[in-house]
């Protein structure tokens, strides 16, 4: 058999030509054509080839038997584009606008009042028409469509719309009106063929009318009736043999209606959705109703009438496309669609009755991309051993998938505890395909992540609710360096609270901070019976464990030691006794600069004596120190560590005016003269040298005032790292009274 197709080549010159325009360009990806489909009504075939190259963004303007014209308009003008259904094969037209012939292969352009008619198949001439003999200045004719070989056009003519069809016959231009019956007046048109053009016109009397419908002779242009649809028929089309449209009744709910050609009376059926109207998209296919709504594929929510679905007169639905992007005509009959399959993925596909006369889907050219959303690339949370102190207490992660619309979550889970945190991406963003994803480090409760074993699990969703979601799982450790304030191993310091019952809790400082009305705070549980310490302090590790310590001092002068477990404190062990005789206790800072910390305490006769730490917990201090006397003008000391910039360990202590005062720390056990901070420090029952609070390398102090109020109480003062001016302005986090009749906190 002979191949009488243009090569296009040639037929990209022959358009050059004839429009005296510049081609914009060709794009080919040449592939095999083969049909594949979606479920038992489509067709597959493994061998297919993917070639489809045209923006994702086109529309399909008109198809025929070999290939479709779309529109891309996302430039400052549209891009127009013939791609053809056996190969993929594309060729971006000339500048300017073209019409596609509904059914044929046909394109129309124009170059002033002369259009060109190009079988884009290559298997016939071009024809020419030129318009320039038609109307006038006032009455011009504009082009409608193409209808075959023949341009439907439009005028006004004392101010009524007349539709003409204009050809060539003989070499000569034949312009002949399309003859509405009289007393009635144009609505809309519409083809689904090289033969088919039909009208919808209403008579012109007042009140609502039936719309009627007409066929027109093209040979004559004479119209004749063959039916009516009501007044409420939206998004009407034809087929060959039948029309659909739909409707939107009192109930508010979506109905389609299907209907032989010059039939009065149609099948309806009401879809389960919601009333709106934008976006659906009906068709006549055989006597069966499609029907979706369009741009599924880029939808950011969920709908049950995205995918593409066929209805027969019997009630039967059927699936065939998960989404359709637009739709246009074919030949015969036959539906092309830009859409996609989860199982084939996105193409151009050709709806279609079988032998049966059921609408099967065939793929003609796939594009190569999925319509399920997958995983283009991934960088996962790193497994192993996982530092939180080098890498800022936040783990990173990232996935690129090949669908904008998606939302995507990390959670993120302590296997010991089973408390999870996590991230989340934002709403979807056109074009954005890049999902990072960053866990802040803590879980739910606002807690810092705990050292210790975890389990990741990344969850993908289609955020249009099209195919399977995406689930990646992982695992690894967080490890971080103990801190001296610590007393749940997360690396957080944490404030301790002695309530009147004699209970003590637990808080983090980062959960403290944190908190709000809708979250309450989950502190850690210390026991009762700790009424019967009269003094408590946070020592740091001093018992040589990696956790920090606390040392209480009872009734009878007898201080103990507990050690930190690293999740709580072990059970408590004797130091010594004779601790009566001081009357403020404090540690936490290494003052020796041995790299321990020490306890400073000041006797009732206001002599600072200094125990140094040794890290043995049967003997944590040696032979106590005298640093100096005087100290009994202060009411409150606090070990702060190093606040102020030097290496060792710094004090603050405030007067009985509520004054505060810091002693810089020598690295020898002795300080520096005293550097007055401010005043109006004298409502605080309780000073904290609670350590980094922030993770800014500083550390920070906390006052309480149990006269506060109950979410107003605590306050941080960050450290600067200036001796100067050693803290910023007090910050007051929200905190709901850090639990029911606290006391003190240390």
């Amino acid at each position: 058999m002979l191949d009488t197709r243009v090569p296009w080549a040639r037929l990209g010159l022959a358009l050059t030509a004839v429009l005296a325009v510049t081609t914009s360009g060709l794009v080919s990806s040449p592939v095999a054509a083969v049909p594949v489909g979606v479920d038992a009504a489509v067709s597959a075939d493994a061998d297919q080839q993917e070639g489809l190259s045209i923006p994702a963004d086109s529309v399909i303007a008109s198809a025929g038997r070999d290939g479709m014209l779309t529109r891309t308009d996302s430039g400052s003008a549209p891009v127009f584009r013939w791609t053809r259904f056996t190969d993929g094969d594309t060729t971006v037209l000339p500048i300017g606008t073209h019409w596609g012939g509904e059914g044929t292969d046909i394109v129309a352009s124009q170059a002033g009042p002369v259009y060109t008619l190009t079988d884009m198949s290559g298997s016939t001439q071009p024809i020419v028409i030129d318009t320039s003999a038609l109307g006038s200045a006032e009455t011009p004719y504009t082009l409608q469509r193409v209808v075959g070989t023949r341009l439907l056009m439009s005028t006004s003519v004392n101010s009524v719309r007349e539709l003409h069809l204009v050809s060539t016959e003989d070499g000569r231009v034949v312009d002949r009106e399309v003859a509405l019956p009289t007393g009635t007046s144009l609505l809309l048109h519409y083809s689904s063929g090289p033969d088919d053009l039909t009208v919808r016109y209403r008579a012109d009397v007042d009140g609502p009318t039936t719309s009627l419908i007409g066929v027109v002779d093209l040979s004559t242009g004479a119209v004749k009736a063959t039916g009516s649809v009501p007044p409420g028929a939206i998004s009407l089309n034809f087929s060959p043999t039948h029309m659909a449209w739909f409707e939107v009744p009192a109930a508010r709910k979506l109905t389609v209606a299907v209907a032989p050609r010059g039939v009065t009376g149609a099948e309806r059926v009401t879809l389960d959705s919601p009333t709106g109207t934008p976006d659906f998209m009906v068709r006549a296919i055989g006597d069966w109703a499609a029907y979706a709504r369009i741009r599924g594929g880029t939808a950011t929510w969920t709908d049950a009438l995205h995918p593409l679905t066929v209805r027969s007169k019997d009630g039967e639905t059927v699936k065939l496309l998960d989404h359709v992007a637009s739709s246009a005509y074919g030949s015969e009959g036959s539906l092309i669609a830009l859409g996609g399959t989860v199982e084939h993925g996105e193409g151009v596909y050709r709806i279609a009755p079988d032998t049966a006369g059921r609408p099967v889907a065939t793929l003609l050219t796939g594009s190569g991309l999925p319509t399920a959303l997958t995983v283009v690339k991934e960088s996962p949370p790193p497994a192993g051993m996982v530092d939180f102190d080098r890498n800022g207490g936040v783990m990173k992660a990232a996935w690129t998938l090949s669908r904008f619309n998606a939302s995507i979550s990390l959670r993120v889970t302590h296997t010991a505890s089973g408390l999870s945190g996590g991230a989340a991406s934002p709403a979807p963003r056109q074009g954005v395909l890049d999902f990072p994803l960053t866990w802040n480090g803590r879980f739910d409760n606002g807690v810092p992540a705990y050292n210790g074993a975890y389990t990741w699990t990344m969850t993908a969703k289609p955020a249009n609710g099209i195919g399977p979601g995406i689930v990646r799982t992982g695992t690894f450790i967080v490890t971080r360096a103990p801190k001296p304030h610590d007393f749940d191993d997360n690396g957080s310091p944490d404030l301790l609270s002695l309530d009147g019952t004699g209970r003590l809790r637990s808080y983090d400082v980062q959960q403290v901070e944190s908190a709000s009305p809708t979250r309450r705070l989950n502190p850690l549980d210390l026991g009762t019976g700790w009424y019967g310490y009269d003094r408590i302090t946070a020592t740091g590790n001093i018992a040589g464990t990696p956790a920090g310590d606390i040392v209480a001092r009872d009734a009878a002068g007898v201080l103990w030691l507990h050690s930190g477990s690293g999740k709580g404190l072990a059970p408590r062990t004797r130091i010594g006794g004779g601790w009566q005789v001081y009357d403020k206790i404090t540690g936490g800072s290494d003052l020796t600069g041995d790299g321990r910390p020490d306890v400073i305490a000041a006797d009732r006769n206001g002599v600072l004596w200094l125990h140094p730490g040794t890290g043995n917990a049967s003997t944590p201090f040696p032979v106590r120190k005298r640093i100096g006397g005087g100290w009994g003008i202060y009411n409150r000391l606090a070990a702060t560590g190093n606040i102020a910039g030097a290496p060792s360990g710094d004090l603050v202590a405030r007067d009985k005016d509520g004054i505060l005062w810091l002693y810089l720390g020598k690295g020898d056990g002795t300080f520096a003269p005293r550097t007055r901070v401010g005043g109006g420090w004298s409502p605080y029952t309780s000073l904290v040298g609670v350590g980094d609070t922030d993770r800014d390398g500083r550390n920070d102090l906390i006052a309480y005032d149990a006269d506060g109020g109950p979410y107003h109480s605590l306050y941080v003062y960050k450290g600067t790292g200036d001796w100067k001016v050693p803290f910023t302005s007090r910050r007051a986090p929200y905190n709901p009274g850090l639990g029911e009749g606290v006391i003190e906190l240390f």
